[in-house]
């Protein structure tokens, strides 16, 4: 019997009774004669059920291949507590993908920091994870905790250029910079249509000033789809992000706490589908 499955297996050979296993017959698994479209069909179907997908690697070589990149569709980090080392803790999911060969199958990545963040992402960590990151180029979906993103200016597109084709969707949680410098970072992603920005009240650093005004976004994404917000009242940044995009252009939006919600709502008045707002919001009507 063959099994299909990327990890670490462990073969124990075991003396056959029954027959020599030369005289056994090989004989091919009934659902790998089925077409690739309708294996295809069913791994679509099972999506977001991982625990029917990992027993279908385990059914033959063909339905290994077929939800290998529905099973490994993102990618979580998930960072602990600051007793832990950082960078090690940071590069172990990347290493372990990577040796498996599983980092092309990654269209989401998803960094979040549950506890303690007192240690922002700054290319320290990126650092030791280049050669991996560099395999990641199917990447769509884009979300960093506490991204630093003065610490990687003037090369910022060392570390993110490889992303900027494919990304349609980005999320930044407490982003540390200027309003120029986070507004420069989102004008990186020219296929840009989905953002969410989230500030915490337990953020550390204060917010910064608008920043250079010479520092001009590369691009101007599309930004047509869905803006989440919560918690982001830093004076201008709307009106400036506005006004150097071009416009915005979102069909929903889920705000909560934010200090210019007028102004997004005034914006978006021919393209808004849907709007999300809260009774308990502290700006609010």
């Amino acid at each position: 019997m063959r099994i299909w499955y990327r990890g670490i297996t462990y073969l124990f050979l075991m003396p056959l009774v029954d027959a020599p296993a030369r005289l056994l017959p090989i004989r091919q698994s009934v659902a790998a004669k089925l077409p690739l479209e309708i294996i295809a069909t069913i791994m679509a179907h099972l999506t977001y059920d991982p625990r029917s997908l990992k027993a279908c690697t385990l059914t033959c070589f063909s339905w290994y291949i077929a939800s290998a990149p529905h099973l490994h569709h993102t990618l979580p980090i998930r960072l602990g507590p600051l007793t832990l080392r950082f960078e090690f803790e940071w590069s172990v999911p990347f290493e372990n993908y990577s040796k498996l060969g599983l980092l092309p199958f990654v269209k989401r990545l998803w960094v979040r920091r549950s506890t303690c963040p007192y240690l922002p992402v700054t290319p320290k960590q990126f650092n030791r994870i280049l050669r991996q990151i560099s395999t990641l180029t199917n990447i769509q979906h884009l979300s960093i905790d506490y991204l630093d993103i003065p610490s990687f200016m003037p090369k910022i597109r060392h570390y993110f250029g490889h992303f900027i084709p494919l990304v349609r969707s980005l999320g930044l949680g407490a982003p540390k910079g200027s309003t120029r410098e986070i507004l420069y970072f989102i004008g990186l992603f020219e296929h840009l249509e989905d953002l969410t920005l989230v500030r915490r009240a337990a953020d550390y650093w204060r917010d910064e000033l608008v920043g250079d005004l010479a520092l001009v976004p590369p691009s101007t994404p599309p930004l047509r789809g869905r803006l989440v917000m919560s918690g982001f009242k830093r004076l201008g940044f709307l009106k400036d992000m506005i006004r150097l995009f071009g416009g915005i252009r979102f069909r929903y939006m889920d705000l909560y706490d934010v200090g210019e919600t007028g102004l997004l709502l005034k914006a978006c008045a021919k393209t808004l589908e849907t709007v999300r707002l809260y009774p308990s919001d502290p700006c609010g009507e």
